[in-house]
């Protein structure tokens, strides 16, 4: 069973030793002693050793190729070990890729061609993301001095944040804001200066929209034909014909807006659409409450503040 807990228990290090040979095996096809020894800067009977446990495992998933001197994936191969999910292998290639990463630090080995279509970089100070993350932990206030997009020119805030949070562009901190006397996102590369003010006395379970969650149902376009609505439903990985996305409700905005559904959709642009929102009525009370975000939002979809 893909994941299970293998036994009899071994240490972590050979745990970890075990998930790189099946990995390789599932990625590859292939896995030698040199791919251990090289990796993990261990010896050559150790890397044997790993091997022989592995073959103990899992007899079908490992075929000695004498000619090669390799370990194959064999024709019955299935993980026992790691997730047999392309999301792990490919968010490697996109940490490596990104420069997040490097190669040397994943499982990777021989890592394919690839090209990866960069966003704007937005950068955060370190002093401001260590200072909000002192906030957080300590339940200080901060003093901030704020670019806002509703004003030409930045002012002081005090604010008290309790999360971060990411809208699929950049980092924010979610926060009390004090002078609005309500919770908001506030861009953390728009924090122009920040010092720890004092400690506050805001309750962050009262942020209902940071702990409520709100359901996208998102489902092919209805103007696709059959055959590219089986696409669309393959791409997205959804079941009979509608994938439902969960996201807190302060964060709901940002998911419909990235994926270009926050609005209905204009008859004269519905070939470039390729999904809607299937419980648009649903959520009518959110699209009520927030009616007016997007004035605030600008020209790009995913401003708040």
């Amino acid at each position: 069973m893909e994941g299970e807990q293998i036994w009899p228990p071994v240490s972590w290090s050979q745990k970890l030793r075990l998930d790189f040979i099946e990995f390789r095996l599932l990625w590859e096809g292939r896995v030698n002693r040199s791919d251990l020894m090289n990796f993990f800067r261990i010896s050559m009977p150790q890397a044997s050793l790993d091997l022989a446990k592995y073959k103990e495992l899992a007899p079908e998933n490992a075929v000695y190729d004498s000619t090669e001197k390799t370990y194959l994936a064999g024709p019955s191969f299935s993980p026992i070990l790691v997730p047999n999910s392309a999301d792990g292998y490919l968010n490697r290639v996109l940490a490596v890729e990104s420069g997040y990463l490097p190669q040397t630090s994943t499982f990777l080995g021989r890592l394919p061609p690839s090209g990866i279509v960069h966003g704007p970089t937005r950068s955060v100070d370190p002093l401001t993301l260590r200072t909000i993350l002192q906030a957080i932990r300590t339940r200080c206030s901060v003093e901030i001095k704020y670019q806002s997009m509703s004003d030409a020119n930045p002012g002081i805030r005090k604010i008290s944040p309790h999360a971060l949070a990411f809208d699929g562009f950049r980092w924010h901190a979610r926060a009390f804001c004090h002078r609005r006397q309500r919770y908001l996102d506030f861009v953390l590369a728009r924090m122009l200066q920040i010092a720890i003010d004092n400690v506050f006395d805001t309750d962050p379970a009262a942020d209902i929209e940071w702990h409520s969650s709100l359901e996208a149902i998102v489902v092919p376009a209805p103007h696709l034909s059959e055959s590219q609505r089986k696409a669309i439903e393959l791409d997205y990985g959804m079941q009979d014909g509608r994938l439902a996305v969960r996201v807190r409700e302060a964060l709901m905005l940002y998911l419909l807006q990235h994926l270009g559904i926050y609005d209905e959709p204009v008859k004269d642009c519905e070939p470039t659409v390729q999904i809607a929102l299937g419980n648009r009525s649903e959520l009518e009370p959110f699209f009520k409450k927030h009616i007016n975000e997007p004035r605030r939002i600008g020209r790009e979809p995913w401003e708040r503040l």
